[in-house]
Formats: structure tokens, C-alpha cells, sequence
């Protein structure tokens, strides 16, 4: 028995969920790294929690445009803008 090619789709679905994964663990070191680097440094409370906040919300983009949109664009029938 001749083996069959793998389709298309599952290559591009492959290379996604690689590229996810590299996403979401440069997310965390990210994450991780500013906080123990603002830990640090010395200033107020409340400055120390606007950073962070500030940094999570940046954290959230990437995962939003490097992980959830691209998985949401693989649906079939999904929207292409």
C-alpha cells in the first residue's frame, strides 16, 4: 500500500499550532521577566500596580493577535477582514 500525502490543511494546521505555542511561551517569559525586573526597581505601590496592569494588557494583545485571531480565521466559514 502507497501512502497517501497529508492535505494541506492539516500543514497549515501544524505550523499554527507551533507558531501558538512559540506565542504564548514568549507571552509568559515576557510576563514573568518585567515583573521580577519592576519588583526590583524602587518605587511606589501604586506605580509598581500601574506598570504591571499596563504590562498585562500588553501581554493580552499578543495572545489576542498571535493566538486567538489566527485560531479564529481556521474556522471554516469564518469571517476574512
Amino acid at each position: 500500500m502507497e501512502p497517501t500525502a497529508h492535505p494541506k490543511g492539516s500543514y497549515i494546521t501544524m505550523t499554527a499550532l507551533i507558531q501558538i505555542i512559540i506565542a504564548l511561551i514568549v507571552a509568559g517569559f515576557l510576563l514573568w521577566a518585567v515583573r521580577q525586573i519592576i519588583g526590583l526597581i524602587p518605587m511606589d505601590a501604586w506605580l509598581k500596580q500601574v506598570v504591571d496592569v499596563v504590562i498585562m494588557i500588553a501581554v493580552v494583545a499578543i495572545v489576542l493577535f498571535y493566538v486567538l485571531i489566527p485560531l479564529l480565521r481556521m474556522l471554516p466559514g469564518a469571517l476574512h477582514f
